[in-house]
């Protein structure tokens, strides 16, 4: 009964020219940006790519100088596109592409996409993932908001029951039947999203594909969500024009209102602090210490009276190695622990912000969707926290070859002597490895959790409306 129910559904919804002209259009454009989003990734690709060679040479071929200079001289590194971006773009326009590594000094990214655009980037962009997100829904809304007030209106409703038909069979073979034609409208998107996919060139493959499937499932559940609370309405208001309505307003509250209350109210609690305050609290702690009671002057000349006791001399003149090299390692290790205080309570507050919007997806299932998908396509905060540390790690390094070159290579008393290209050649070209899928199950884990929540939800919402169908 429930397969002739769901076939039956299926061929009433795919003759409705209605739904075709709907879906057609849906899918275009959902097709359309994920082409659009190809072609933007592989040419934003190639650009940073170009731009680290050239970055790479201007390094090598900076000529002979004292390490210190070169310290200051700098390198820039540029952060990798996530391949899945073809997808879903997240916070890629808004966190910064480009991070400038230099001596004394942890930089954040810059040169975000989004300073470029203009004032319709308000509105949003049409991604693929814009799309499943907002435009699938309110298809699914107008596929199945008189699949139960329909038949209650015209009089059908009352004579399937009574034939002795179980609610529950009724209810489950139209979920069914719905759930196959959007199955079938969504095959075309989830097969050029894999043919996207195998042609883009990709160093951690396997990674990316369990990403992909990631996407789907979470998608999946989304949809079912929605197509369950689409039903629960259809059953139980009276006309189908009343379920139209209400669907409508719960579409819109969902995937316009949701969103910006929720940022709103997450800024309002843990609000971000101001980038100017940021960083002057942060220098004034590198000068007087974390707890503002230890001037780095201070801890300088304690560090130069150790050392001098250490190897048994009395003036640093007297040390067999350049001790400017040796201050200055100490003076890093010390900016460093800054560093670490500052940068740290940031990036947790701005992730405790992340979370505190998915967990608001609990009245919202479109926050808990979007959550999950940045952080499997790869363009979440976390992932961008990710390369900002591993970008730091890399000028850390560079700065220590440096500062070592001084201590160790240069006459005792020399502010850096004289380096080339011997030296600069010692310092790798940055390198940056995706996070472990530990860490993308992670970030993802809330998303879905809120996602499973709201199809159990929904489903139990919608056998319970069937449970009070009856005949009469």
């Amino acid at each position: 009964m429930i397969g002739t129910i769901a076939r039956n559904e299926f061929l009433d919804a795919w003759r409705d020219g209605r739904f075709r002209w709907a879906a057609g259009v849906v899918l275009t454009l959902i097709g359309v940006s994920l082409l659009l989003g190809w072609q933007q990734v592989k040419r934003a690709s190639a650009e940073r790519a170009a731009a680290a060679a050239m970055e790479r040479e201007n390094w090598l071929d900076q000529g002979e100088k004292n390490s210190h200079s070169a310290g200051h001289y700098g390198v820039y590194v540029f952060k990798p596109i996530a391949p899945l971006a073809v997808f879903d773009r997240g916070l890629e326009p808004y966190v910064g592409s480009t991070v400038y590594l230099e001596a004394h000094r942890q930089n954040q990214a810059a040169f975000l996409p989004a300073q470029d655009a203009t004032a319709m980037r308000r509105f949003g962009e049409l991604t693929a993932a814009t799309g499943l997100q907002l435009l699938v829904p309110l298809l699914i809304v107008l596929l199945s908001f008189g699949a139960l007030a329909g038949e209650r209106e015209h009089g059908t409703l009352r004579q399937v029951l009574s034939l002795g038909v179980r609610p529950r069979d009724l209810v489950l073979g139209k979920a069914l039947g719905l759930g196959v034609i959007l199955a079938v409208l969504l095959l075309p998107v989830a097969l050029l999203g894999a043919v996207v996919m195998a042609q883009l060139s990709l160093e951690d493959a396997d990674g990316s594909w369990v990403r992909f499937a990631g996407l789907g499932a979470a998608y999946a559940l989304y949809f079912a969500a929605i197509l369950a609370m689409c039903l629960a309405v259809s059953g139980v208001v009276s006309t189908a024009r009343a379920a139209l309505a209400i669907l409508l307003v719960c579409w819109a509250a969902n995937a316009v209102l949701a969103p910006r209350l929720a940022a709103d109210l997450v800024q309002r609690i843990l609000p971000t602090p101001k980038l100017a305050e940021f960083e002057s609290e942060m220098n004034r702690a590198v000068q007087e210490g974390l707890d503002g009671h230890n001037p780095r002057n201070q801890r300088l000349q304690e560090f130069v009276r150790g050392t001098l006791e250490k190897h048994g001399k009395t003036r640093i003149e007297e040390l067999p190695f350049n001790f400017h090299g040796l201050v200055m390692l100490e003076s890093e290790r010390m900016a460093n622990e800054v560093f670490d205080h500052h940068f740290g309570r940031l990036w947790d507050r701005l992730e405790s912000q992340d979370r505190a919007v998915t967990w608001t997806g609990l009245v919202a299932p479109l926050l808990g969707l979007r959550a999950a998908s940045m952080a499997l396509a790869g363009t979440d905060f976390s992932h961008h926290r990710h390369f900002s540390i591993a970008a730091e790690q890399h000028r850390r390094e560079f700065v220590r070859v440096l500062n070592e070159d001084m201590m160790n290579n240069t006459r005792p008393g020399d502010h850096g002597g004289v380096a080339g290209r011997a030296l600069w050649e010692k310092l790798p070209p940055f390198r940056y490895n995706p996070p472990p899928p530990v860490h993308i199950l992670r970030s993802a884990a809330p998303g879905f959790i809120v996602l499973c929540l709201w199809a159990t939800g929904a489903w139990i919402a919608l056998l319970r409306v069937a449970q009070r169908l009856k005949p009469n």
